[in-house]
């Protein structure tokens, strides 16, 4: 992994986890390229590896060894998913702001404007496909039953929820199956967001690094973890309405088995909460004077 910018001060770090994304890779990097090349503010480009075998590790050395403000993790251990991709790249961030966006740029850069104006008064800002307006959270449990049984009820019923606004609308199949992953958080977990699964979500560096620290699911349950913790610790998030355009083709996403291992995070997610692993003296012991720095700070 490069150290390139380690001493520059980098006002907002992108981090892109992969795996097998060669097809499509090249053209998101050449897009935030250009994004980057419209900023009066500095930016740290990671390019996450989550155990390819393809050549898209290839294609991140390449950009990392053509530009200096292009990085590339790759992981040391056995770890797997695109959780473990994520947390890689944060490790490697120095940026005040971390971006995280897919692969496949289903919601481009382009949009993390429409999120930074947001970055002051919220320490996560996450990107919805599901909303017309801003919508800071506030968990509400029955608010959050009601509106995820009759999304569910839409998408039997239309295909698909009516509060879609996506470019162009996916299968009945993913729709169910996202709809029905979001009622199952709000019930389980008591989480009420709206969109807990788009993958444009933008944090303060120290919130972004503490729930890092505090992470144990590596696959695409990652994210119900940060927002689970997210809401024990009463950091303050917003959901802001993004440009989502579906990419099915080329997906490297299995919905059926990744559904099944996001139901199984969720008891994970749970269990940890139970049995206070995310409590504050369990955090302390793991990330040590990072948990004083952001329980201190945060507010």
């Amino acid at each position: 992994m490069s150290q390139k910018n380690e001493k520059e001060e980098i006002y907002l770090s992108i981090i892109v986890p992969f795996k097998n994304e060669e097809k499509r890779l090249r053209e998101t990097i050449k897009q935030i390229l250009e994004y980057i090349g419209k900023c009066n503010f500095k930016c740290q480009i990671i390019l996450s590896d989550s155990h390819s075998n393809d050549h898209s590790l290839e294609i991140a050395k390449e950009y990392a060894k053509k530009f200096d403000h292009i990085e590339y993790t790759e992981p040391k251990d056995d770890r797997k998913g695109k959780g473990q991709a994520i947390q890689d790249g944060i490790w490697a961030s120095n940026g005040k702001y971390v971006l995280f966006m897919d692969a496949d740029s289903s919601t481009k850069i382009f949009d993390v404007d429409k999120l930074l104006p947001f970055a002051n008064n919220y320490e996560i800002v996450m990107g919805s496909r599901y909303i017309k307006e801003p919508h800071p959270y506030q968990s509400n449990y029955f608010q959050a039953l009601f509106h995820g049984i009759k999304s569910l009820f839409e998408v039997l019923i239309f295909g698909h929820s009516k509060d879609y606004m996506a470019k162009g609308k996916q299968g009945r199949l993913r729709q169910f199956i996202s709809r029905g992953g979001n009622l199952a958080f709000a019930v389980l977990l008591n989480q009420s967001y709206i969109d807990q699964r788009c993958g444009f979500k933008l944090y303060r560096a120290p919130i972004a690094k503490f729930l890092a620290g505090l992470q144990r699911i590596y696959h695409f349950g990652f994210d119900t973890e940060y927002l689970a913790i997210a809401q024990k610790y009463k950091f303050k998030t917003i959901e802001i309405p993004v440009d989502w355009f579906d990419v099915a083709e080329g997906a490297t996403v299995n919905p059926i088995k990744d559904s099944i291992n996001s139901f199984r995070d969720i008891f994970k997610v749970q269990w940890n909460l139970i049995s206070g692993k995310y409590n504050k003296k369990n955090a302390r012991k793991k990330i040590g004077n990072l948990f004083e720095e952001v329980i201190l700070n945060w507010k």
